[in-house]
């Protein structure tokens, strides 16, 4: 319940918490009106207009920045009054880590693209930063490690939710930007033989062959994926046609090198025997579903902590008062 006197300053914890509220719905509300005010339009006015990633990165992305900025400074700030100069001091060892990934990208994969370099490194920010607030509620490098360990086995379970889960942030947050500034894209037309250069694959086209399946017919493109030494990467692509519905869909291939994947896609045919084929290559893009299962699994871990589980404590019943003919016996 909140009453009177229970004021706190804008730099605390609860401060904190209303600053992150405030931006999230203000970040849902740009997701809300992208995708309803078409429809609507169109339910008015019989227009029909588009909403696509311009919007959203011009919306969605500016308001989340703060965010995530400042999602490691939450965690660390007191209650009712805060001090943003001591937790950024406790901060600096995330912070060196998100400076040295900033760079460490821009070594790897040049200065052409700044925004992608500091997006790894927003990203490395929040990991490190969740790890660096853990290690500095059980003390790590201030006492001896038996103490330490002695903090680490006495936190609450949902210490460690809140790690995972801003962790989980990061995660997720460092596979977009990969996707985002470093994916490739290629469309062509290949005959039965001839190759097409992807993100250093070469990606030759084996052929083509009809398929039955259980309700449906398809036209299967068999491609086979070679980078350098490694073994060879053999990819199916189809044309379906189901004639039950009588609609036909495009089965993509999809193949899982580690983090990132390599997909391709089949379009039509050419008079003279060529296909159209659309191959991407998209780095890291697993981060993007890792990091929303870390995630999951810290609000799962968030949710087995024990205060959760024994409830509010009431008092104990007070035992009826003995009337005056027990007295007397």
């Amino acid at each position: 319940m909140l009453k009177q006197g229970g004021l706190f300053a804008p730099v605390s914890r609860e401060g904190a918490l209303v600053f992150n509220n405030l931006f999230l719905v203000a970040a849902t509300a740009t997701v809300l009106v992208g995708t309803l005010y078409p429809l609507g339009l169109e339910v008015v006015t019989g227009k029909k207009i588009s909403v696509g990633a311009p919007f959203y990165n011009l919306t969605f992305g500016p308001l989340m920045i703060p965010v995530l900025l400042a999602m490691p400074f939450g965690p660390m700030l007191a209650w009712k009054r805060g001090d943003v100069a001591g937790v950024a001091q406790r901060l600096a060892a995330a912070l060196a880590a998100a400076v040295l990934a900033v760079l460490l990208t821009l070594v790897l994969t040049g200065a052409d693209n700044v925004l992608a370099p500091l997006g790894v490194g927003l990203g490395i920010w929040l990991i490190a930063g969740a790890i660096v607030e853990i290690t500095d509620r059980i003390k790590l490098f201030k006492t001896g490690f038996a103490k330490s360990w002695s903090r680490l086995k006495g936190l609450p379970r949902s210490a460690f939710g809140g790690l995972l889960g801003h962790a989980g942030i990061g995660v997720s947050v460092v596979g977009i930007v990969m996707v985002t500034g470093y994916q490739s894209e290629t469309i062509t037309t290949l005959k039965p033989g001839e190759t097409a250069q992807i993100a250093g694959y070469s990606l030759r086209y084996d052929g083509a062959a009809p398929r039955t399946g259980p309700n449906y017919r398809e036209d299967v493109a068999r491609f086979t994926a070679t980078l350098g030494d490694d073994a060879p990467i053999i990819l199916e692509s189809a044309k379906r046609f189901y004639q039950a519905r009588r609609s036909g869909t495009t089965e993509a291939a999809i193949e899982t090198v580690w983090f990132s994947q390599l997909y391709v896609s089949i379009g039509e045919w050419a008079d003279d025997g060529g296909l159209v084929v659309r191959a991407y290559y998209k780095p890291f893009v697993t981060l993007v579903w890792l990091g929303a299962l870390i995630m999951a699994l810290g609000g799962l871990v968030s949710l087995t902590d024990r205060r959760l589980r024994i409830g509010v404590p009431q008092g104990a019943r007070k035992r009826p008062s003995k009337t005056a003919p027990e007295a007397a016996a």
